[in-house]
């Protein structure tokens, strides 16, 4: 049996001829607007034709500029859909370009990451194991490379004394003829520049170097300990005794572990594993408060007084802090009276 239905997606010719319902209606409201005219020209007879035609001529003042505007408008904003459109397009076909790329260079990426993380906790843990020169050198170089820590590398205080046991790298040659030590030139390390020598430094508060010398690339750390301790100048009221410093420098292994664990915060805080940013970190003054060369950090909620406000003296940010009910006053006080000796001679000697 022959369908005699028309073919799906095609209408019949009755549906084709139909008008669309807004033309009708316009339609319908011409022919009546006509008939009332017609009705009134009955009516009146010549003298309704001056007003008829006054309609007829504001009409057409009102209608025709209208309707060529319209036209005019409606040319523009298809130029400009035909535009966006294009416009569009090209960016739709960007994104999937860029996005391509991202999944190609994804998992490359991915697992570059993650490689080095797991190189700079291999590093970190073997130098937290043994901390060797070589191992030292490459995570400061490495935090020095995230700008982590500050230009003057990292420090920490020797217990029971008044001096500070700092750490960093320096873009000049090793000291020639070192006590004890032949003359040699320093190798390149791993991880870091071939001129990168590593120094220790015994200073002050403020951050006065008290003695300084140059740790080789295979030098024990006790050589190292002894000697900064027979280059110390004589002693300043207001440091401790020499025997003090020399009696803290015997464990030169377990400060140079917590140098160890000043790099794995500063290192943690700038890659995002640390809830807060500490800035170009210095000094751990205690497990409330950080130094920096941003200013001082509260590391266990979010409070950062700047090196501006801590040196100004107009503004009295250690009476304001401690009335907050979650400071530890003697920690704060501490780590307070370091930054600001240690900020305020690092200002003034820039």
């Amino acid at each position: 049996m022959t369908d005699r239905r028309s073919p799906p997606g095609r209408s019949s010719w009755p549906s084709r001829l139909r008008l669309p319902k807004d033309i009708a209606v316009l339609t319908l409201a011409t022919l009546g607007g006509l008939a009332l005219v017609v009705w009134g020209w009955l009516m009146q007879g010549a003298e309704y034709t001056p007003g008829l035609l006054l309609q007829f001529g504001s009409s057409l003042v009102l209608i025709v500029p209208l309707i060529v505007l319209g036209r005019v408008l409606e040319r523009r904003m298809q130029r400009t859909q035909d535009a966006l459109s294009s416009d569009l397009a090209d960016i739709q076909a960007q994104m999937r370009a860029a996005r391509a790329r991202l999944d190609t260079l994804g998992e490359t990426s991915r697992d570059g990451l993650l490689d080095r993380h797991r190189r700079r906790e291999l590093l970190l843990r073997e130098a937290e194991r043994a901390p060797t020169a070589e191992r030292l050198a490459s995570l400061l170089h490495e935090a020095a490379g995230l700008q982590a820590v500050d230009d003057g590398g990292v420090r920490t205080r020797l217990p029971g004394s008044d001096l500070w046991l700092r750490l960093d790298l320096r873009r000049t040659a090793a000291e020639p003829n070192q006590p004890n030590q032949p003359n040699q030139q320093i190798q390149a390390q791993p991880g870091r520049s071939a001129d990168e020598t590593l120094h220790l430094t015994l200073e002050d508060r403020g951050g006065e170097a008290a003695s300084g010398t140059v740790w080789a690339r295979d030098e024990q750390a006790s050589a190292v300990a002894r000697r900064l301790t027979a280059r110390r100048t004589g002693v300043v009221p207001g440091r401790a005794s020499t025997g003090t410093a020399a009696t803290a420098l015997r464990d030169i292994d377990g400060l140079l572990r917590l140098l160890v664990a000043t790099l794995r915060t500063a290192i943690a805080a700038r890659t995002g594993q640390e809830p807060q940013d500490l800035g170009r970190l210095i000094e751990l003054p205690n497990e409330q408060w950080a130094i920096s060369a941003d200013g001082l950090w509260c590391r266990q909620r979010y409070f950062h007084i700047r090196t501006e406000q801590l040196l100004d003296a107009r503004q009295d940010w250690r009476r304001y802090t401690l009335t907050k009910s979650w400071v530890d006053r003697e920690h704060f006080l501490d780590a307070y009276r370091t930054a600001h000796a240690l900020l305020s001679g690092s200002a003034s000697a820039s």
